[in-house]
């Protein structure tokens, strides 16, 4: 009787361990199930919440100030784009297509709750015509707008492709040096030979050549300012590419151009005399 009563003892022993380990794991298990719960009750909350604020954009504002565009083509560029809702709509994707048109420099785009978008334009600034389509903004940038005639108040620059930078650059450069004389340029090209042209306001126009353009620019204004600038009105062209002097076309009377006449330079910075 005792050997079974130490039997059963033992057995007793070796269950309780095993009872007091299963019992230390069950509150894990269920905080663990409990955790589970509330995530699966948590998003399921979110997705609702989700699908109750992503409601359809229901008013576009266009903010800006406009010259070339204006506020209804701007809506009626973002329309065909708001396609998502309220919080799903790409913004940038908005912002991207915006900016592809050739006046809009900058677009900025922004949710209004509950269910605005608001878009604020910056326009390009146009500083001269490119040829007969396009213009380039303070930046140098090429803008192809079809058709500028409604930019026939600036000035025009024409070139080869990819010019644009250097075109503008000289053409800065140049309108500094004439800002004294009152002479103003109206077109200004480089063909692809590299030779420049260029025409004035006051319709007198200008043979370069290819190289030492801002030189010889210099040069023609010592003689424009010494012997040509009280003849202007008679005169059709005048030929630059000289290193010593300039030679002009004159008008005749009834306004055609007649021969050229040699206007040579013998002093930079002398007098000037004719041959």
């Amino acid at each position: 009787m005792i050997a079974n009563r130490q039997h059963t003892g033992a057995m007793r022993q070796e269950t309780r361990p095993a009872l007091r380990e299963r019992l230390y794991w069950l509150p894990r298990v269920v905080s663990l199930m409990l955790l589970v719960g509330a995530l699966l009750g948590a998003g399921w909350g979110v997705e609702k919440l989700y699908e109750r604020l992503n409601v359809a954009i229901g008013v576009i504002a266009v903010k800006g100030e406009f010259a070339q565009v204006d506020q209804a083509e701007i809506q009626r560029l973002v329309e065909p784009l708001v396609s998502g809702g309220f919080l799903s709509l790409d913004l940038q994707a908005i912002r991207r297509e915006l900016e592809l048109h050739p006046w809009v420099h900058q677009a900025r785009v922004s949710r209004r709750w509950p269910d605005g978008l608001v878009i604020t334009v910056t326009e390009e600034v146009p500083i001269a015509r490119w040829g007969d389509t396009g213009f380039l903004n303070v930046r140098g940038e090429r803008r192809d707008i079809g058709d500028n005639s409604s930019l026939a108040f600036l000035p025009k620059l024409q070139g080869g492709d990819q010019s644009e930078r250097h075109l503008m650059k000289s053409y800065r450069e140049m309108v500094q040096l004439l800002q004294h004389s009152g002479l103003r340029i109206a077109t200004l090209k480089r063909d692809d030979r590299g030779a420049w042209w260029l025409r004035l306001d006051n319709d007198l126009e200008l043979v370069i050549g290819r190289d030492q353009v801002m030189e010889k620019m210099r040069r023609f204004l010592e003689v424009w300012e010494q012997e040509l600038k009280q003849k202007a009105e008679q005169i059709a062209r005048v030929d630059i590419r000289y290193d010593n002097g300039v030679a002009v076309q004159w008008l005749e009377e009834q306004g055609n151009i007649s021969g050229w006449a040699e206007q040579k330079l013998t002093s930079i910075s002398g007098s000037t005399g004719k041959v």
